[in-house]
Parts: C-alpha cells; structure tokens; sequence
C-alpha cells in the first residue's frame, strides 16, 4: 500500500510537471510568433519561444511544490520562496511571449502590485497596478477583515470573513478572489491546507498574465499611427 501511494504520488507530480512545461511552451511559442519582428524566421522564434516558455512551466510547477511544503511542514515561511520562484517562471514565459531574452524583465507580483526589473539596457525599475485584481482585492477588503501577519509572511492579501461563502454548507474553507485570499472562519478559519490550495489558485491566476503579451505588437503598431499618442508619448 506505501509503495502505491508513492507511485500514485510521484505520477501526479510527473502529470503536473508536464502540464506546467506544456502550457508555458504552447503559449510562449503563440506569443513570440505573434510579436516577432518582420526579418525573423518564423521557426527560429516559434522554436526560441517555446524553448523558454518550457523553462518558465518547469519554474512555476516548482513554485507551487514548494507552496506545498507550507502544509507539509506546517510552516508558512515558504511562502516568499515559493512566490519569487512563480515570479521568476511568469516573467519568463511573458519574454518568451513577448519574443524577449529570457532574461530582459522580471515580475514580482504581491496581490494586486506588480514590479518590473528592466534589464536590457539599463536597469530600471517600474510599478504598476494590475487592475482587475485591485477591484477584486478592494471587493474583499470592504466586507471582510484584513489578516496583516498572514498576509507578510506569505506575500499575499489574506482575509477573513464569510461574504463570499453564500451556500449554507459550512464545508467551504476558503476561496481565492482574483489575487487575494479569503479564509472562512465558520469552516475554522486558518488552515494550512487551505493556504496552499488558495495560494495556488493565486499563482494559476497569474498563469494568465502570459496573454497580455498577445497584444503588444498591436499596441505598439495603434500607437504608431495614433496622433494622441505620438503628441503625448
């Protein structure tokens, strides 16, 4: 029965592991088709693409086995580990998408806030606010109460409350809204199982993040021939 449950173990992360790889290549080679520059061939980017947008599913398939170990070990101090290693795997497969050096722009994203490190040319540094997830977060935070310990040592926005669980079934221990994490205290609240799964349906979500980059050449060309852009840029 142990030697079951292992090989039952190791097939699931084998599974995993390929599902990760093959999503951030599939969408990583789209990505990088579409933004390629007009003298690139077309299998040089797609195969480039791909090849780096592999690396970055292996990175974030990583992040979320060390998210795991927070239950595991019943020790939530993985938590900033496992989210640098989820940064460093979507900005990845975001330049692969973007047909970038793997290595020209990291993301760090805490809740809602996402820093750039430029690397290119020079180094810079910029902030920007994701949108949607500032909305979902603000959503959360007016009807529930904000966990600030929970929330620094994970690097997530944690709260506590019941305004998203509306079945009467008290089974529900969590949920993960947008980027922010909500725990219910009628199922007991604080969970170490329940962090790991909702943290992970927070890295999931910034899984998406990827197809952002679907549209910078079509950014780019509308602001070329854009009169407001070109007088404001």
């Amino acid at each position: 029965m142990t030697s079951s449950s292992s090989l039952h173990s190791q097939n699931n992360y084998t599974e995993a592991a390929l599902f990760n790889i093959g999503i951030g290549s599939v969408f990583s080679g789209i990505g990088a088709v579409i933004n390629k520059e007009p003298q690139e061939k077309i299998g040089d980017v797609l195969f480039k693409g791909m090849a780096q947008g592999a690396l970055g599913g292996y990175l974030v398939f990583e992040s979320k086995v060390i998210a795991g170990r927070i239950a595991r070990h019943e020790n939530l101090s993985y938590g900033w580990p496992a989210k640098f290693v989820n940064s460093a795997g979507t900005s990845i497969i975001e330049n692969a998408a973007s047909n970038r050096n793997f290595w020209e722009q990291w993301n760090l994203n805490i809740g809602f806030n996402r820093i750039e490190f430029h690397t290119k040319n020079r180094f810079q540094i910029k902030y920007r606010i994701q949108p949607v997830s500032f909305l979902l977060t603000a959503y959360t935070a007016v009807q529930n109460q904000f966990e600030p310990n929970l929330s620094l040592r994970l690097g997530e926005f944690v709260f506590s409350g019941n305004s998203y669980f509306r079945s009467k079934d008290k089974s529900y221990r969590g949920a993960a809204i947008g980027t922010a994490i909500l725990l219910n205290p009628e199922a007991g609240g604080f969970n170490y199982n329940t962090i790991v799964h909702e943290m992970i349906h927070v890295f999931q979500y910034h899984d998406f993040n990827v197809l952002n980059t679907y549209m910078n050449k079509p950014l780019a060309q509308f602001k070329e021939g854009s009169v407001f852009f070109q007088k404001n840029g």
